[in-house]
């Protein structure tokens, strides 16, 4: 059911995250940047970065769509 709601509401199926954004460049930067700094506040330190690997965004450690995997980090 989880995954019906997301196809209809237009997200990916994966991580959650919306697929068709109206957000403009800076938008989208300072969002990824409140993530960041959230999840940092929460760790203890910097998460790791991964891209999503239906729809190619950003996914952090600590949320959904992450995949625990030092082979799979694309980004640092």
């Amino acid at each position: 059911m989880k995954y019906l709601y997301r196809r209809l509401t237009g997200r990916c199926i994966s991580c959650g995250q919306k697929l068709e954004s109206n957000q403009t460049v800076a938008e989208r930067v300072a969002e990824i940047n409140k993530r960041s700094s959230r999840l940092a506040n929460s760790l203890g330190r910097w998460p790791q970065v991964q891209s999503c690997m239906r729809c190619h965004k950003i996914v952090f450690e600590g949320e959904e769509g992450f995949v625990q995997s030092l082979l799979l980090i694309d980004m640092a």
